[in-house]
């Protein structure tokens, strides 16, 4: 029987296709929205969790509390006595300090805003080292060169910050001080590094008025092999504090390690995702609706043809199936071209985030549970859409 109820719920939907095709665009859209938005999501969170592990676990990351990534928006900052103090802290081998800040750059008649970084030679080393950063041309910088920098990848493309690329030996004003440029970055592919400009020490407290000793926006520890950098974290925090004189709880610092900011990240990207796609879904609820009605449709339609099969001995249960498969269809079908509409959706997005934004953190993923779930997520919808006309 049931080859059978499937083959009068093809031609069923068959003769209605106009209608049947509307109402599985409902669908398709919703699911499509859902996968796209999953896909998207889950290849962020993969991608931040690959940038991290790049970072290594042995990393200490300490900056004023209540920054994100070290840009300060309070009047805490972190000095080169606090920095002694991480480095007598036992675990630890090395440290880089960083200032930075946003500033107005003008480049001949055009203005922008960028970070601008000042360090040392020896902290500028452990950030290339750290972030993985290189030069695509010119030079790196050196201690004499006090009015000269070098600058991130967006710099050097054509209308991204400015209309006209950056070339080597142009000059950019920062703050009203000229600076040559004599190198620029490879593309890092996040708007933060490739917006950036590196200046010396030196540069930046003649542009900022303070010395990158007492203006330290971020300071990175490096652990010892074979000691968890968890104990000394710890240690770092509890050294910190009698070093600023702040009781335990009212920290105007914070100390983490690499996975505790990918733990932060990954949870702050689950909430997101799923207030996105609850969002999302609420297209879904549109295309079961739409289901209802055309399943009300055919039953108001079909009224004749119902009476027909009970009158040659089809039980209420048989015409219950019977609808149950129409609607079922429909949620199946419409799960399915939403599923492959949403993964190509996801996979355009990526394409145009590496080959336009020149950023990798765009990326699709998949699984086949996924792909499953979304196409028998449109079936139950679509089966349960139709319970309520069928019966």
């Amino acid at each position: 029987m049931i080859p059978e109820f499937f083959g009068i719920a093809v031609n069923s939907l068959a003769k209605r296709r106009m209608r049947t095709f509307l109402t599985m665009v409902g669908v398709f859209i919703g699911i499509s929205a859902v996968v796209a938005l999953i896909s998207l999501g889950q290849g962020l969170q993969a991608a931040i969790s690959d940038e991290f592990a790049s970072l290594g676990i042995d990393k200490l990351w300490i900056m004023p509390a209540g920054s994100a990534f070290g840009a300060s928006s309070g009047a805490v900052i972190l000095d080169e006595s606090d920095r002694r103090v991480i480095d007598r802290t036992r675990g630890v081998i090395r440290t880089g300090g960083w200032a930075f800040q946003n500033a107005r750059i003008e480049f001949k008649d055009d203005e922008a805003f960028g970070l601008v970084l000042g360090m040392t030679m020896e902290d500028e080393a452990f950030w290339n080292e750290l972030f993985g950063e290189k030069i695509a041309g010119g030079r790196y910088l050196t201690k004499s060169d006090t009015f000269k920098a070098f600058v991130g990848h967006n710099y050097v493309e054509e209308d991204t910050l400015f209309p006209r690329p950056v070339r080597l030996y142009d000059k950019l004003t920062i703050n009203n001080v000229t600076f040559q440029v004599i190198g620029f970055l490879e593309n890092q592919g996040n708007s933060g590094d490739d917006n950036a400009v590196h200046i010396t020490a030196d540069a930046y407290e003649r542009v900022f008025n303070k010395r990158v000793e007492d203006a330290y926006q971020t300071i990175v520890a490096q652990t010892a092999p074979g000691v968890p950098p968890e104990r000394v974290a710890a240690d770092v925090e509890k050294n910190l504090r009698n070093h600023r004189g702040v009781d335990e709880g009212e920290e105007d610092f914070d100390v983490k390690t690499t996975e505790q900011f990918l733990d932060s990240f990954n949870t702050i990207l689950r909430i997101v995702n799923i207030v996105i796609v609850g969002i999302a879904a609420i297209s879904l609820i549109v295309g079961a609706i739409g289901i209802m009605n055309t399943m009300y449709t055919a039953v108001l339609e079909q009224t004749k043809e119902i009476g027909i099969m009970k009158a040659i001995g089809a039980r209420n249960r048989d015409v219950l199936l019977i609808f149950l498969f129409e609607s079922g269809l429909l949620g199946i079908v419409g799960g399915l071209c939403g599923t492959a509409l949403g993964l190509g959706l996801a996979k355009a997005v990526e394409f145009y985030g590496t080959s336009v934004l020149g950023t990798s953190l765009l990326r699709a993923w998949w699984n086949w549970p996924l792909i499953i779930a979304a196409v028998l997520f449109g079936f139950i919808a679509g089966a349960l859409s139709g319970l309520a006309p069928a019966y």
